[in-house]
């Protein structure tokens, strides 16, 4: 499955990453929290006509548990819902220790539906993160780039595109043996079209350094070059006299055409490339007064 489109970074507040964990385990969460109230009326019910309690609304446990579910969920939230994070204190209130009378069947059924469009109400409105208002030029340069490419690069499959992100962390990592294994085995994978063409040529180019690197031996590769017509494939484009290393400006050229590449195919390694934008943003801007931005 391939991304129709580039998504921003998205930068958070010190005290809102410390409670901001994967969207995958708030889904979880999410999922678990009507199914539990639910399943905990339907086992009352159950349990009434089997004759084991007298009123259904006694096991009230799998509302309670879904409110005390909501409340957590709604402080891992990067904006904060102060009535969901209330949720258990109201099933204390209602559930477990009311007032007057014991809650009835229907005040049960009627708390588990109240937390599930509290549940709705939360995913809606305090899911979006907190925004830095600054952004990085480069970060805008290095997405349109992303977006160019896209096109031209929407046939790798999953595989492919797993060994291609692959090879740019083991050598981002200097895991420069890896990154050798990792480049011959997403060149194979790849097919005879122009942009991979190209791109197996950034494979090679960083495969190369890496095993220089591997061997102890610091000198640039300077054999293997990109050509005029491959431009277009390119984040860097700068005069030849403004750049006294044409080998580093080739590598990392190199790099981030592989980046951007895995950027936008390898769902699997989406998180972890992230993690690394900052790198080829820093690389871009030691270029950025050469490109005249």
């Amino acid at each position: 499955m391939h991304r129709g489109t580039i998504y921003r970074t998205v930068y958070l507040t010190s005290t809102d990453k410390d409670r901001w964990p994967g969207a995958g385990r708030q889904r979880e969460i999410a999922i678990a929290i009507p199914l539990i109230s639910f399943a905990g009326i339907a086992i009352g019910v159950i349990l009434q006509l089997a004759g084991v309690i007298p009123d259904a609304a006694e096991f009230w446990y799998g509302p309670a548990i879904g409110a005390f579910l909501l409340g957590y969920l709604a402080w891992l939230k990067p904006r904060l819902d102060v009535v969901s994070i209330c949720a258990p204190i109201f099933a204390v209130m209602i559930l477990i220790v009311p007032l007057d009378t014991k809650p009835g069947l229907l005040i049960v059924i009627l708390f588990a539906v109240s937390i599930t469009i509290l549940l709705i109400r939360l995913e809606k409105r305090f899911s979006t993160p907190v925004r830095i208002v600054e952004e990085d030029p480069m970060e805008n340069y290095l997405y349109n780039y992303m977006e160019r490419l896209r096109v031209m690069y929407n046939e790798i499959d999953q595989k492919t595109a797993h060994e291609i992100a692959q090879a740019f962390l083991s050598f981002r990592f200097g895991l420069y043996g890896n990154t050798v294994k990792q480049a011959d085995e997403a060149i194979l994978l790849m097919k005879d079209t122009e942009p991979q063409k190209v791109l197996k040529k950034a494979l090679t180019i960083m495969r190369e350094r890496a095993k220089n690197l591997e061997n102890a031996d610091v000198t640039p590769v300077t054999d293997i070059f990109f050509l005029g017509d491959e431009a277009p494939y390119l984040a860097i484009h700068i005069p030849e006299e403004a750049t006294d290393d044409p080998a580093k400006l080739n590598l990392d050229n190199a790099v981030i055409l592989i980046y951007s590449v895995s950027y936008m195919t390898s769902e699997d390694d989406e998180q972890t490339l992230d993690e690394h934008q900052k790198y080829i943003t820093g690389i871009l801007s030691s270029y950025k007064k050469a490109m005249g931005l």
